[in-house]
């Protein structure tokens, strides 16, 4: 039984003095609401409502029940016309997790494009490197390069796509040469960005499979910035994705080297578990984001 269709069908009842009369405001066949109405009355082991061919009358029991249960009734409608218009407009608390080369770059226009069509959205950037769960942290979506998705649980959203390539500075090349073969990369500076999701290694694309190489580090760090700015002062060769090089790609302080060994089409995706699925803000906000990226070339 649907309890809550049986309560509005009784009270409905109640208001009009017949079955008739509250079939017609719900919708419903008269049947329908006379099987709402002895289905409550079997589970409350009580008569509500006597039944004639003429006219209905309230029991005591009934009467009693009704003006007990109609402000409950009237508040869950109110509160379902809350949540209606809830659902229409987005509004509330988003929390958006990304890395801080592609947060810091990239967030800051498309959020200020979205709040000026949903002001009542408070958007909360967390930007880092590390790994972050999307429980734990409560995140409500998570943007990540390549994801791996943790189980069935969360949904991936294709955002945008990038290019995962070896790049140095025009002086780094002049002063130690340019690599041609992957394993000439074992004679240079290499500047490694450490991330769980990376192990220790760089992965290129050899005749169109991938392949992963442990190469012998210069130095390493968790933030690419820092790697980025070390590239641009010649101090050796990076592996990146293009939309983390990009501001220095077109100043002419970096290039990239070797570009048939890049990864290339690497997506870009917004993650968010399941049960967030028929979020309003979350639907909207990644939206915004596909909309951006595809009028706004990150490669």
């Amino acid at each position: 039984m649907n309890q809550l269709e049986a309560l509005r069908a009784f009270c409905a009842v109640c208001q009009h003095g017949s079955f008739a009369g509250a079939a017609k405001d719900l919708g419903v066949s008269p049947t329908m609401v006379s099987r709402y109405v002895k289905q409550l009355e079997n589970q409350l082991g009580c008569l509500l409502l006597k039944r004639n061919t003429r006219k209905v009358h309230i029991t005591q029991a009934g009467l009693s029940y009704v003006r007990s249960i109609t402000p409950v009734i009237s508040e869950l409608e109110q509160i379902n016309s809350r949540m209606l218009q809830f659902n229409q407009q987005p509004k509330g608390k988003l929390t958006v997790s990304a890395s801080l080369e592609f947060g810091g770059q990239y967030l800051a226009p498309v959020i200020s494009q979205y709040r000026q069509r949903y002001p009542e959205v408070e958007i909360n950037v967390d930007l880092s490197n590390q790994p972050e769960d999307v429980w734990v942290d409560k995140i409500d979506i998570a943007l990540r390069v390549a994801p791996q998705l943790p189980s069935a649980s969360f949904i991936a959203r294709p955002i945008c796509q990038s290019r995962l390539a070896l790049w140095a500075s025009p002086d780094y090349i002049t002063s130690s040469g340019c690599p041609e073969q992957l394993e000439d990369l074992r004679q240079h500076q290499l500047l490694f960005f450490s991330h769980s999701i990376r192990s220790d290694q760089w992965i290129f694309n050899d005749k169109g499979q991938t392949l992963e190489m442990k190469l012998p580090w210069a130095w390493q760090s968790n933030n690419g910035r820092l790697l980025n700015e070390a590239a641009v002062l010649g101090q050796g060769i990076i592996q990146a994705p293009s939309y983390s090089v990009a501001q220095y790609v077109k100043k002419g302080e970096l290039v990239e080297i070797m570009p048939q060994h890049s990864i290339d089409k690497l997506t870009i995706s917004a993650v968010y578990p399941h049960s967030y699925e028929f979020s309003i803000s979350i639907k909207t906000f990644i939206e915004e984001l596909k909309v951006y990226f595809s009028e706004h070339e990150i490669d």
